[in-house]
């Protein structure tokens, strides 16, 4: 629960308004916004549930991009963003002439 009200002091940092905050039945943050004196509604379905897809989505590319690159050397990483872009380039490149590589 210690955890959840260092979460929610570190978010509410960067608010400029105190927000109504979207909870589920984790007892933990309703916990620390009462303590907060935070606004809060209880919500199992909607748009917590869309929010909670999109970070599930972006945690696991994240974890995936981390697994299969070699992220400690420094030149993995800009071989793969050099790769990323020429991939792109010759797409777009494509896409001008009609969907045909030129040759």
């Amino acid at each position: 629960m210690l955890i959840a009200l260092k979460f929610l002091r570190m978010v509410l940092d960067r608010c400029i308004n105190k927000p109504l905050i979207i909870v589920d039945r984790g007892p933990w943050y309703r916990w620390a916004l009462e303590r907060l004196g935070l606004k809060y509604r209880y919500q199992r379905f909607g748009l917590r549930n869309a929010v909670e897809r999109f970070f599930g989505h972006l945690k696991q590319r994240t974890k995936r991009f981390h697994n299969n690159i070699n992220t400690w050397k420094k030149q993995s990483i800009e071989d793969y963003a050099a790769a990323i872009a020429t991939i792109r380039n010759i797409l777009t490149l494509m896409k001008t002439q009609g969907g045909v590589l030129p040759g």
